[in-house]
């Protein structure tokens, strides 16, 4: 009798084997992709593309020759996030490259995204016209991530690749780090933002734990009084006290790779505030990977919510709305997807001109608060570690609202919460609440241009003269929206007030990271 051929492992059985998923649960999860990617992408018979068990069973075996079919390899790229390519071949090393592009979910569209508009970027900040003009073909791209570390990337391109990982590329197309026998996006050695790692030492210092995991609840309390500005060098230190800790014990404990991975994720928010994405999504993916590494679905979709955010204040409403998708679906009916709803999806897709889906996010968001036992009261942190509270997701339901145009939900959102709003200690929560109201009074048949300016200038002021970017943002659209009046004295005023409101420098300690 001829033994059992053992399977072979690839990307698409472990990442099955990752989410625990049958043969049924899978066929869910198929169904829904393949309803979500006809929707998306107004294509019905994707809706109803087939699957067989057998199909399964051989793509789960490793027996794969020529791969799945076109639209098969659709939906798996939608449902998994990953090029078709990568799934169907044994895992690898690879490049640090290739990792660093699977650990963002990118697939080869979505690199062809960032390609664009950071070699536009560079071409700008370089002054060198030739470099917006640069390619990477679907050849080009695989060859990255097949793991060949064979030869470097030609000059330009090389220069395109290290300003969007912001590493250079001979660091890229070498195998990636390791940490302590697990992968960590963001280590290295060469004085970028780097992992804490792990030594040969066994004493764990449990003062220094608590200590350190007091630091990171003082610094999300005192966030939206002090700002990026003020608290980024803090938690710069607190970084490197817990590398000092991770290095007093031979493998890091779970425990602390959360500190690690909170205190990793509190620097990507603050590079948002500072107006600094390429280090935000720098930090999200190295807090990402270290909450991978501790088995903290919540930590990972907190990090995904904050990489939702920073792609949208860049305008890649699109990237956001996926980043929110992929956070959504490592737990559905957790209450930390309240924020990916609201903040994340209803926000991107009312930019993107969904109003119909901005509106069902918003439903979502708030059914799923209501079925909550416990959530936390009130005007929340913007940067808390816990799950929106019900009236932290009406301030973003707003903003999504006021995208969309739907002035009355607006208005009626922002009556609900506004005591609570004025007795807060949010001031950037009072601004954009208050910028958000002030743009819908625009929008109404008969605007309210005086309430609508000194609701404006009101929040401006707030915001102080170091405004994050979410209150600079929506300060400058107000006046964009007010146009048609710009011959009237409030107008007048309100843009001299902007006019002196320079953009704050990004802080230091949080530059000299890159």
């Amino acid at each position: 009798m001829p033994l059992k051929q053992e399977p072979k492992t690839t990307n698409f059985r472990l990442e099955v084997r990752k989410r625990n998923w049958t043969w049924e649960a899978f066929a869910v999860q198929w169904r829904r992709a393949c309803n979500d990617l006809a929707q998306k992408d107004q294509e019905p018979q994707l809706a109803s593309l087939p699957l067989s068990r057998r199909t399964f069973d051989r793509w789960m075996s490793g027996e794969v020759t020529d791969g799945p079919r076109r639209a098969a390899a659709r939906v798996l790229e939608h449902l998994f996030g990953l090029p078709v390519q990568h799934l169907m071949s044994p895992p690898q090393a690879g490049t640090y490259l290739s990792v660093l592009v699977h650990e963002r979910n990118w697939t080869y569209e979505t690199f062809v995204r960032i390609w664009k508009r950071s070699r536009e970027e560079l071409a700008r900040l370089e002054d060198d016209p030739r470099l917006a003009q640069i390619k990477v073909p679907k050849r080009t791209f695989d060859h990255w991530m097949s793991g060949d570390i064979s030869g470097t990337p030609r000059p330009d391109a090389a220069r395109i690749l290290e300003h969007i990982f912001q590493l250079p590329v001979t660091s890229l197309m070498s195998p990636p780090p390791a940490y302590g026998g697990r992968h960590v996006a963001g280590f290295q050695s060469s004085g970028e933002p780097a992992s804490p790692r792990p030594t040969s030492r066994d004493a764990v210092s449990v003062a220094m734990q608590q200590m350190a995991d007091q630091s990171i609840v003082s610094i999300v309390d005192r966030y939206e009084a002090l700002g990026p500005h003020q608290l980024a060098g803090e938690t710069l230190l607190l970084r490197k006290v817990i590398q000092t800790l991770m290095t007093t014990a031979s493998r890091p404990q779970t425990d602390q790779l959360i500190l690690a991975s909170k205190t990793s994720g509190l620097l990507a928010y603050m590079a948002v505030n500072a107006g600094q994405p390429q280090l935000a999504e720098w930090y999200c993916t190295e807090a990402d990977s270290l909450a991978i590494a501790a088995g903290e679905i919540p930590l990972r979709m907190w990090v995904q919510g904050t990489r939702a955010l920073n792609f949208y204040y860049m305008g890649e409403y699109q990237l956001s709305n996926e980043a929110a998708e992929a956070g959504i679906a490592l737990a559905p009916q957790s209450a930390h997807a309240i924020r990916l709803l609201a903040n994340g999806q209803a926000r991107a897709l009312a930019r993107l001109g969904d109003r119909r889906g901005a509106g069902h996010a918003v439903a979502q968001a708030l059914n799923l608060s209501g079925r909550q036992r416990q959530l936390p009261k009130g005007i929340t942190s913007c940067i808390s570690f816990e799950p929106y509270s019900y009236e932290r997701t009406l301030a973003n339901a707003i903003t999504a609202h006021v995208s969309a145009g739907d002035v009355g939900q607006v208005l009626q959102y922002a009556a609900e919460i506004e005591g609570l709003v004025a007795d807060s200690n949010s001031e950037w929560t009072k601004a954009l609440v208050g910028l958000d109201v002030a743009t819908a009074l625009l929008q109404q048949p008969r605007p309210d241009l005086e309430r609508a300016i000194s609701l404006g200038q009101a929040a401006v002021r707030v915001g102080g003269a170091r405004p994050i970017e979410s209150v600079r943002q929506r300060a400058a659209e107000l006046l964009e929206r007010a146009g048609r009046w710009r011959s009237e004295r409030p107008v007048r005023e309100y843009a001299d007030e902007l006019s002196v409101l320079e953009r704050t420098p990004p802080p230091e300690l949080l530059t000299a990271t890159l």
